[in-house]
């Protein structure tokens, strides 16, 4: 069954719901998209940040997904010092020894999925990025690595999309954009302009269905078109099991609506 909402589904911005469709959403509108990239000469890969919070809770860059495989850390012998080194010379012994234990809960692993757009050919040359926020982006610890990820992306030569399709948290791309009206959902875009940028904003309300946003890939290319509605329907169909969702028994997550998005939300979900 098809979602009942126009656009953006509240329903689905569940945080365990929120995961599988962010990936999900991710790959379809790469490959919704390829074919037009292809046609110009470019390329779409989904790559993936994977950042780990240390004990003393700051979050390191780990790498893509096949750097971290490595030993199994959970064997007895792991964390056992050998005695002797190669050729059967004495090892030093450590004048002090810290042991940090972590916390299963604390030991966490933020995977960051994103679009990158490339060059075909030999040059693989960036030509832009295209980001869906999760929560992480929007609160704990991540957000400030997030911030330092945006800002370095908005400054670089590289064009970048930042979509948020989250109500929950604060978003610093919309406050750039204070004569708009305030929406629940935001794409936001920094085109490069040679030594400048140009910086658009555009709002989604509830009862908007999901726009065609162009993602600049020039000079001298239009823009890649990037349909948010097929790529979110593609992720619905794929992350939600049918009747998994129960919209008349369920309350929309956090935050709470407005009385005008409430009423819709009932309509809707009730026709």
């Amino acid at each position: 069954m098809p979602s009942p909402f126009p656009g953006m589904d509240p329903f689905v911005e569940h945080r365990q719901r929120w995961p599988l469709f962010h990936g999900w959403f991710v790959r379809e509108l790469a490959r919704l998209t390829l074919d037009r990239a292809m046609e110009v000469g470019l390329w779409i890969d989904v790559e993936r940040s994977i950042y780990h919070r240390g004990p003393r809770g700051e979050y390191l860059l780990v790498g893509e997904t096949d750097a971290v495989v490595g030993p199994d850390f959970s064997a007895a012998e792991y964390g056992e010092r050998a005695q002797n080194g190669r050729g059967g010379l004495a090892l030093a012994v450590p004048r002090a020894v810290h042991e940090i234990v972590l916390d299963e809960d604390e030991a966490e692993r933020v995977n960051q999925d994103y679009l990158v757009v490339r060059e075909l050919g030999k040059e693989t040359r960036v030509l832009a990025v295209v980001e869906l926020l999760s929560y992480a982006n929007k609160s704990g610890g991540y957000v400030p690595r997030y911030h330092e990820k945006r800002l370095r992306l908005i400054d670089s030569p590289v064009h970048f999309m930042e979509i948020d399709l989250l109500r929950f948290g604060e978003n610093p791309t919309r406050d750039l954009f204070p004569e708009l009206p305030a929406s629940p959902y935001f794409v936001f875009v920094a085109r490069k302009t040679g030594i400048g940028r140009n910086e658009e904003g555009y709002p989604i309300a509830l009862n908007d269905a999901l726009p065609v946003v162009g993602l600049p890939v020039g000079p001298g290319r239009a823009d890649l078109p990037l349909d948010l509605a097929a790529a979110f329907r593609a992720a619905y169909e794929l992350a939600v099991r049918p009747g998994s969702i129960e919209y008349l028994q369920e309350a929309v997550p956090p935050p709470q609506l407005n009385e005008a998005e409430a009423q819709l939300v009932s309509r809707l979900i009730h026709s």
